[in-house]
This record gives C-alpha cells, sequence and structure tokens, in this order.
C-alpha cells in the first residue's frame, strides 16, 4: 500500500507544474489531499512540508493548514514533486531499431495480418 501511496503522490504532483502560484486552503472538502508532504516546485521555488488539496483533477491549494478530503494519502517522509521523465532509452541506433520492428512486426511468431 505504501508504495502505491508514493506512485499515487508522485503521479498526482505532476499537476504542480501547473500551480504558478501557491494556493491558500479554504474551509472545503477536497477529492484528495496529499497530506505531510515535502513540496517541491521549481516553478515557484517552494520547497517546504506542505498539505495539497486536489479536486477535479487539479491542485486547489497548498498549505501548511490542516484540510479535509474524500481521499488522503500520508506522504510523511516523501517529496510530493511535478512529474519527472525518465529520458533514459537503450537501442537508438540502426540496428536495434531493426530488432525493434522485427519484434513489432512478427509478434507471436507470425506476421501481423497488414504484411
Amino acid at each position: 500500500m505504501k508504495l502505491f501511496n508514493k506512485i499515487t503522490a508522485t503521479a498526482l504532483v505532476a499537476l504542480a507544474s501547473v500551480v504558478s502560484t501557491p494556493l491558500l486552503a479554504t474551509d472545503k472538502t477536497y477529492e484528495l489531499v496529499i497530506e505531510g508532504g515535502r513540496v517541491i516546485d521549481p516553478e515557484t521555488g517552494l520547497d517546504a512540508i506542505r498539505n495539497v488539496g486536489v479536486s477535479g483533477g487539479r491542485i486547489q491549494a497548498v498549505t501548511t493548514d490542516k484540510i479535509t478530503g474524500d481521499k488522503t494519502l500520508d506522504a510523511s517522509g516523501l517529496v510530493v514533486a511535478p512529474g519527472f521523465i525518465d529520458l533514459h532509452a537503450h537501442g537508438q541506433n540502426t540496428i536495434a531499431q531493426k530488432l525493434f520492428l522485427d519484434d513489432f512486426l512478427f509478434q507471436d511468431n507470425k506476421p501481423l495480418g497488414f504484411l
């Protein structure tokens, strides 16, 4: 379950990249609260322990105040940050691309119907 929380927190915080200024919390209930994580947003320079309120697939609040939600993820000890993209890849040459194409065209040892 903790792995699910880490993955979910990381994925949802990819939405943080759309927040250009810290949002203030209100007395409302959010669909999701990511609680107590170290929020890092390179765009705004924020690097602090915060609670994040998410509703409608968008970050609605980044605050030190206690907020409530339908679902709460405990992000204590975790980093909450915009999504990370791994650009590492293998097979970036002509031979590897041919092998990749062969794998694609001949799935399950039989050619695909459009050949």
